[in-house]
């Protein structure tokens, strides 16, 4: 039976692009060496995701973002204030195991983190990606309308819990080359000088005057969604392709996190709904 080491090593064994002495995929809590049957996999472990996958039996908990919200490993910043204190107890108490799974799988080609967006996103035509990274690629689409194609990345990511995305640019602008990035990671002036003219980003990766604003200024078109909501589909592929290579193991898939949702001006109010 495996164990989380196994998995780790597995990853990293595939992982050319990661220097194992200098990564965030580290074990954040538990006994790496404990045998397990049945294992979560999420984007980030929120309070609320760590115990479904305790209800659902898991010995360990896969996520791809910072358990205790600081990138850097081994995340002990917060840990001994709340609500670090709430997850570190609960975390103890239940013995589950919790390993972050980032460098590895932002990466990983045809299955990572960008590459199953573009499949999510329907974006099959890839003309340019960054030859440094696997980060940034740009494709190449029928020529529409920015609205339009807005209207087509949000009804998208409706499944994977976004309502809504921001748009900065003009409307009734023709793009036919999208880009896109994995995460914070997301495409820059790297792509807009490579001919994209319109800009994938996510919120945590992008503030306004800092990056969109100046990709804007650069010819930029920009549809913005959440970090979560770009990283969803990869994470997903982590869950399947993990079960191809431990089959003794029960992968699931949590997607418990708190998404966020919009509410538009006019839009009813819960006083005048009752």
């Amino acid at each position: 039976m495996a164990t989380t080491l196994d998995i780790r090593e597995y990853l990293l064994e595939n992982s050319p692009w990661v220097n194992p002495n200098a990564t965030v995929d580290t074990i954040k809590i538990g006994d790496p060496a404990r045998v397990v049957r049945r294992a979560g996999v999420c984007w980030y472990a929120s309070i609320e995701t760590i115990r479904a996958a305790h209800a659902a039996g898991c010995d360990l908990l896969i996520c791809h973002e910072p358990t205790f919200w600081q990138h850097s490993a081994p995340e002990d910043r917060y840990r001994t204030t709340e609500p670090g204190r709430t997850k570190q107890r609960f975390l103890e108490e239940t013995g589950m195991v919790v390993l972050r799974i980032h460098d590895t799988w932002d990466q990983w080609p045809g299955i990572g983190i960008r590459d199953s967006w573009a499949k999510w996103l329907a974006l099959e035509k890839r003309i340019y990606a960054s030859t440094d990274t696997n980060y940034h690629a740009i494709y190449e689409i029928e020529p529409q309308r920015l609205v339009q194609f807005a209207a087509h990345v949000a009804l998208l990511v409706q499944p994977l819990g976004e309502d809504s995305v921001r748009v900065m640019g003009d409307p009734n602008r023709l793009v036919s080359h999208p880009a896109i990035g994995v995460g914070c990671a997301g495409p820059d002036a790297d792509m807009v000088e490579a001919g994209a003219d319109v800009l994938i980003v996510c919120y945590d990766g992008a503030p306004y005057w800092a990056v969109r604003e100046r990709l804007h200024e650069m010819g930029a078109s920009l549809i913005v969604v959440e970090h979560g909501t770009s990283e969803i589909p990869g994470i997903r592929n982590l869950c399947e392709h993990l079960w191809t290579q431990f089959p003794d193991v029960r992968f699931l898939y949590f997607g418990e996190h708190p998404k966020p949702w919009t509410v538009s001006a006019g839009a009813p109010t819960i006083e005048n709904l009752m």
